[in-house]
């Protein structure tokens, strides 16, 4: 009985112990968070860095803190990170990793897989993060959304159109109210040469907004690309007639034009773009020679191009247009040399 009692007495000393251990444990965990905060904010993310892999090696498996603040001090923007990130990044990918293995159902475990996400990708490798992430949204999931989105702009910078457009539609299925994402998702499959799908993203986002000039835009430079220049002839006109001073939509008008094989329209329309545009900007007139040169009135064609490089001598489009007009007139010289020479 007294042994019991003594065991009794034990366990009752040894209980508050290791509450209170425990309490100084977090405690001196968070001091280190805290700490390290603070460095951050200073801009020493080498000391910060440190601190927080102290407080990584004294925290619990299943305390998530020093590994969320490990995730949150890698960069957030989608930029190729120079080193130490790549390192850094690997770290913090397996210190959430370790949490999420520990504490699945812990209240901040989304939170976590969303930092695991994005060191992933940091890490190299970005198909594995937007698989991962795209695997774990939910119903409006905005911040997943966000996430994906973050993916996709650093797989477009590493050159991976593909996991782009399969990270844009995971984003659009978390967040399907995102214009944004719309946006960017048309924008990638034209980089891809899938102007269909990119034409069916502008529409619904001007089916959304009728007075969203960027979506005009977009939609009829998707439809030039899908082959379809007469209905982004006809979309480029009704938005000159309500935004008369934007000079960028003449000039789409004449491009669209030209290819709509509608050189009238084209013509008046570089015309209007020249009126506006400075004496520096050659661009209307590199329109207006090509108008002029699908209406065979090559003279002045070449004139509008001379003109065009005048005004900006590294205009490409221009030094084309009157080399091609050139080479013709050398052929069309030289045919007429071989027939005056036949017998």
């Amino acid at each position: 009985m007294c042994r019991l009692g003594g065991l009794v007495v034990l366990g009752a000393l040894w209980l508050p112990s290791t509450v209170v251990v425990a309490q100084g444990q977090s405690d001196a965990i968070a001091r280190l968070l805290a700490q390290a905060d603070t460095l951050a904010e200073r801009g020493r993310s080498r000391q910060a860095w440190r601190q927080l892999r102290r407080a990584s090696r004294r925290a619990g498996a299943e305390d998530g803190r020093p590994a969320i603040a490990l995730g949150e001090l890698l960069p957030s923007e989608p930029r190729d990170p120079e080193a130490p990130w790549p390192d850094r990044a690997i770290e913090a990918r397996d210190a959430l990793e370790a949490f999420l293995e520990a504490a699945p159902n812990a209240e901040d475990a989304p939170q976590a897989a969303r930092l695991r996400s994005w060191a992933t990708a940091l890490a190299g490798d970005h198909q594995a993060a937007i698989e991962r992430a795209a695997g774990a949204i939910g119903l409006q999931d905005r911040e997943s959304s966000a996430l994906l989105r973050r993916l996709a702009t650093l797989a477009v910078r590493r050159d991976d159109l593909h996991a782009a457009r399969r990270a844009l539609l995971a984003a659009h299925r978390a967040w399907p109210q995102g214009s944004d994402i719309l946006s960017e998702l048309g924008a990638v499959e034209l980089a891809l040469g899938r102007p269909g799908d990119a034409v069916e993203r502008f529409g619904r986002i001007l089916g959304r907004d009728p007075t969203d000039l960027d979506a005009r835009r977009d939609l009829a430079g998707a439809l030039v690309a899908a082959g379809r220049p007469e209905a982004a002839v006809e979309l480029l006109s009704s938005a000159t007639s309500a935004h008369p001073g934007e000079v960028d939509l003449w000039l789409e008008l004449a491009w669209a034009a030209i290819e709509a094989r509608a050189p009238e329209t084209a013509e008046r329309a570089a015309h209007r773009a020249i009126d506006a545009l400075s004496a520096d900007d050659g661009r209307g007139h590199t329109a207006l020679g090509t108008a002029l040169a699908a209406r065979g009135q090559t003279e002045a064609a070449a004139a509008a191009f001379d003109e065009a490089l005048r005004r900006d001598p590294d205009d490409l489009r221009a030094r084309q247009g009157r080399d091609t007009l050139r080479a013709a007139g050398e052929r069309s010289d030289r045919s007429a040399a071989e027939d005056l020479a036949a017998p």
